[in-house]
């Protein structure tokens, strides 16, 4: 495919004689289906041209006033 969809190394993968693997995740013990679905939703996110890595949907500004001009506040 020539994309490279644990571009950190954050997933490891061991593969035992029996067929068997363990699945890691930044240390921690993943499930292989767990892992097959990170993996299916990165492919689907860098396919949207999203980032591979990272699923944010932005920051929280916070309550308060704040500096964005009402609608109602405009002919003011």
């Amino acid at each position: 495919m020539g994309v490279d969809y644990d571009p950190k190394g954050d997933m490891v993968v061991d593969v035992k004689d029996d067929g068997d693997c363990d699945v890691k995740y930044k240390g921690q013990k993943m499930d292989y289906d767990t892992y097959v679905d990170e993996m299916e939703d990165r492919a689907t996110r860098n396919q949207q041209g999203k980032s591979i890595t990272t699923s944010s949907i932005g920051t929280f500004s916070g309550f308060g006033e704040g500096t964005l001009k009402k609608p109602y506040k405009l002919n003011k």
